[in-house]
C-alpha cells in the first residue's frame, strides 16, 4: 500500500474528479434559497455573530479575545463555523443574502466527498474512487443539510478530511499526523456531537494502530502529543471561561443524563438510544422521528437501494479487521451516533453516518463489479455513475419543485417558514414606505428570530422593529397607535385578535400566503374597542380564582390551591426533581397555597425557579387564625436559582401561602417552578 500516494493523478482520473465535483456544486448551489424552504435562526447566526467578531476586533460580546466558543440561544455550542463565516466577510464582506451564507457552508462541505474520494483511492486503491463523491451526492441526508449554514456539515466535512489525513498517516507519510490532528480539532470544535465522534474515533484509533504509533521516530511521536496538547488549549480555556457550561448545554436538550435516575437505567437508555442510532431502520427507511424540516417524505435519510452494497461493505471490512484501512469505516460507524446518544437520536446530531456508509456502500458495489467477467466491470460501473449522477439531480428537481409543498406544518414546530418572506422582503418595504411606521412582529412562528432582525435588517431598520405577540396587548393595555403602530401576526394571532373582542381591527394591509396557498402572516392595524378596561378587569378577577388539588407530599394528605397552569401538574413541583417543573399559564404573581389539615411547624421555604428576579410574599396561618406575612424581594439571581426564606422563628402553620411575582414582565406572565419544599 506503499505506492502511489505521491503518483499523479491520470487524464481520465482528473476528468472523473473534477466532473464528479462539478456534479456535486451543481447540486448543493443550484436554486440554494428556495430549498430548504426555511431560512433558519441556526442559520442565520453564524452571520450575525461572525460579523459582529470581525466588527469588535475579534471579541465577543463579553470582550473575550479569539473566543473558544460562541453562544447560540443560551448555549454555548458554536466555535469554528462562526470563524469559517468570519473568513468569508473578511475576504468579501458581509452579504445580508440566504445564499451566501449557505455557500460558504456548501463550499466548506467540498472536504467530504474529497476526503471520501482521497480514501478510496489512496487507501483502498479502488479503481471506482469517484463513485464515492456521486453517493454522497445522492444521500437525502447530506442533500438536504450540505445546503443550509448548519454547524453539523462543516463538522461532517472536516471529518471527512481527519480519516483521510490518518489514512496517509498510516500508509503513506507519518507527517500527515499533524495535518489529522488540525482536522480531528475541527471536527472536535465545529459542532457539539463532534466532540464526541472524536472521542470515540480518537480512542478506537489510538488503541487499535497502538503498535504502529509507537514504532514512530520518537521526535514525530513529540511533535504529534505537542500539537495534540495546543488543540486542548481552546477546551481548557472554554472550561475555564464556562466551567458550566456541558451541564447547562445537556439540561437545555433535557438529557437523561442529569435526572435523577438509577445509573444502570442511564446506562440502559444509552445503549437502547446507541443501537437505534446503528439501525439501518433508521437510515434507510422513512421514518416520522426527526422533524419535517430534516427529512425527504416517504424517504430515508440514505437510499434503500443502498443497503445491500453497505451490507456486503461491512462484512468485507469486519473479514479484513486485522487492516488498519478496513478498522476505519467501522470505527466512524461506532462513533457517529455517540454524542446523540446522551439526548436522542435525530439525523443532524449524528450526520456523520454520513461518511461510513458511503465508504462502506462503495467498497460493497466494487466488491461485486469485481466479480463480473472483465468485458461487463466497466460498463457496469458506468451505470452506477450513471444511476447516482441521474439520482442527484432528480432529488435536486423534486426538492426544488416540489419540496415546498412536502409537509404542510410552516410553523413553530414544522418548517418555519417565513424569514425571507419577512425580514428580506416585506419589512424592508414596509418600513420605506413610512419612515413613522413601527413593526410588532410575532415570535411564534420561529425559535429565535432575534438572530433575523440581526442578520436582514440595518441598524436604523432595527430601531424601528419590536419582536412581540400580539397576545402582549390582549391580556394588558399598552400604548397602540394605528396610525404608526403596524403589526405582522401569524394567521393564528389573527384569528385570536379577532375572537377576542377587545380590538377594533382594520382589513389587513397584506397577506403573506405559506407555500401551499393558506394565510400565512398578516399585515394588520388596529385598536382597543371603549369597553376594553372594563374587559381586562373581568379577566384578572378570573386569573386570580385558584384552582384546588387533592395532594399527598411526605405521607400527609393536603389541598394544593394554585393559580392556573399551562405546562406541567402541581405534582411537579413536589416530585424531588428539579428538571421538571409547572409554568403559570397568566398570572403574576403566581399563588401557590398549601393547605394542611393537620398544623405543621415550619421553619423556612426553598423554591426552586426558572430565570427571573421576583418578590417573594409568603404567608402563613396559624390555627388560631392568625397570619404572619413575610416579603423578600430577590434581584441579580443566577440562572434557574434557588431561593430560601427563613422564618425568624419557627410557626405552626395550618396554611401556607406563596405569591411568587416576576418583576419587569407585568401580566400575564408565564412564571417557571421547579421545586417547593419546606422544612
Amino acid at each position: 500500500m506503499q505506492s502511489g500516494w505521491l503518483s499523479h493523478m491520470t487524464h481520465g482520473e482528473l476528468f472523473l474528479l473534477l466532473a464528479s465535483l462539478a456534479l456535486y456544486l451543481y447540486t448543493r448551489l443550484s436554486h440554494l434559497t428556495v430549498f430548504p424552504i426555511y431560512f433558519f435562526c441556526d442559520e442565520a447566526i453564524h452571520g450575525v455573530l461572525a460579523r459582529d467578531l470581525v466588527a469588535n476586533g475579534f471579541r465577543d460580546s463579553n470582550g473575550v479575545w479569539l473566543p473558544p466558543y460562541f453562544q447560540n440561544a443560551g448555549m454555548w455550542n458554536l466555535s469554528l463555523s462562526v470563524y469559517l463565516h468570519a473568513f468569508s466577510i473578511l475576504l468579501f464582506g458581509f452579504d445580508r443574502s440566504i445564499w451566501f451564507t449557505r455557500a460558504t457552508s456548501v463550499f466548506a462541505s467540498v472536504l467530504a466527498p474529497l476526503g471520501i474520494a482521497a480514501l478510496l483511492r489512496f487507501g483502498y486503491h479502488d479503481r471506482r474512487w469517484w463513485l464515492g463523491i456521486l453517493v454522497i451526492c445522492a444521500m437525502p441526508a447530506w442533500f438536504i443539510h450540505s445546503r443550509t449554514a448548519f454547524e453539523t456539515v462543516l463538522m461532517v466535512a472536516c471529518y471527512a478530511g481527519f480519516l483521510a489525513a490518518y489514512m496517509a498517516y498510516r500508509y503513506y507519510d507519518d507527517r500527515w499526523i499533524a495535518a489529522a490532528i488540525l482536522f480531528g480539532a475541527a471536527t472536535f470544535y465545529s459542532y457539539a456531537n463532534g466532540q464526541g465522534v472524536m472521542l470515540v474515533s480518537g480512542t478506537l484509533l489510538f488503541l487499535s494502530d497502538i503498535r504502529y504509533h509507537l514504532s514512530r521516530p520518537p521526535q514525530r511521536l513529540w511533535l504529534a502529543l505537542g500539537m495534540f496538547a495546543l488543540t486542548l488549549v481552546p477546551l481548557i480555556r472554554f472550561r475555564w471561561l464556562q466551567p458550566n457550561a456541558t451541564v447547562e448545554h445537556l439540561r437545555t436538550l433535557h438529557s437523561y443524563w442529569l435526572k435523577p435516575l438509577p445509573l444502570t437505567e442511564k446506562i440502559e437508555r444509552f445503549v437502547t438510544i446507541y443501537a437505534q442510532g446503528l439501525d439501518p431502520r433508521y437510515w434507510f427507511w422513512p421514518n416520522t422521528m426527526d422533524l419535517d424540516r430534516h427529512r425527504f417524505p416517504d424517504s430515508g435519510h440514505f437510499p434503500l437501494f443502498l443497503l445491500p452494497f453497505v451490507l456486503i461493505g461491512l462484512a468485507i471490512c469486519l473479514w479484513r479487521w486485522r487492516e488498519s484501512i478496513y478498522r476505519l469505516p467501522i470505527g466512524a460507524l461506532l462513533a457517529a451516533p455517540f454524542s446523540s446518544a446522551l439526548v436522542g437520536i435525530a439525523v443532524t446530531r449524528a450526520l456523520a453516518m454520513v461518511i461510513p456508509a458511503t465508504l462502506l456502500a462503495v467498497i460493497g458495489a466494487s466488491f461485486l463489479i469485481e466479480r463480473l467477467p472483465h468485458r461487463w466491470q466497466r460498463l457496469v460501473t458506468l451505470l452506477f455513475g450513471l444511476t447516482f449522477a441521474f439520482s442527484s439531480l432528480v432529488m435536486l428537481r423534486t426538492a426544488v419543485l416540489g419540496g415546498p409543498l412536502w409537509f404542510r406544518d410552516y410553523g413553530l414546530y414544522g418548517m418555519q417558514y417565513g424569514a425571507q418572506q419577512l425580514f428580506a422582503e416585506t419589512i424592508p418595504d414596509l418600513l420605506a414606505r413610512d419612515s413613522q411606521t413601527t413593526l410588532r412582529v410575532s415570535t411564534t412562528w420561529a425559535n429565535n428570530p432575534n438572530s433575523f432582525v440581526d442578520f436582514f435588517l440595518t441598524p436604523a431598520q432595527r430601531r424601528r422593529i419590536e419582536l412581540i405577540t400580539i397576545d402582549a396587548y390582549l391580556y394588558q393595555r399598552r400604548d397602540l397607535d394605528r396610525q404608526r403602530d403596524v403589526f405582522i401576526m401569524t394567521a393564528a394571532e389573527f384569528d385570536r385578535a379577532q375572537q377576542s373582542g377587545k380590538f377594533i381591527m382594520m382589513p389587513p394591509e397584506q397577506i403573506i400566503p405559506y407555500p401551499d396557498g393558506s394565510p400565512g402572516f398578516y399585515v394588520v392595524r388596529l385598536e382597543y374597542v371603549p369597553t376594553i378596561d372594563e374587559i381586562l378587569a373581568a379577566e384578572r378577577a378570573e386569573r386570580a380564582t385558584l384552582v384546588e388539588e387533592p395532594l399527598v407530599i411526605g405521607g400527609h394528605e393536603l389541598i394544593i390551591a394554585h393559580s392556573r397552569l399551562d405546562i406541567g401538574s402541581i405534582t411537579d413541583l413536589f416530585d424531588g426533581d428539579p428538571h421538571t417543573l409547572a409554568r403559570g399559564l397568566e398570572a403574576n404573581p403566581l399563588v401557590i397555597e398549601l393547605r394542611f389539615p393537620h398544623p405543621l411547624p415550619i421553619s423556612a421555604v426553598e423554591l426552586m425557579l426558572g430565570t427571573m428576579e421576583l418578590d417573594l410574599t409568603v404567608t402563613v396561618t396559624n390555627p388560631d387564625g392568625e397570619t404572619h406575612a413575610f416579603h423578600q424581594p430577590y434581584h441579580e439571581l443566577p440562572p434557574d436559582p434557588t431561593v430560601t426564606f427563613d422564618f425568624p422563628q419557627p410557626l405552626l402553620a395550618t396554611n401556607l401561602r406563596l405569591d411568587i411575582f416576576q418583576r419587569g414582565v407585568g401580566e400575564p406572565a408565564h412564571i417557571h417552578v421547579r421545586e417547593v419544599r419546606w422544612r
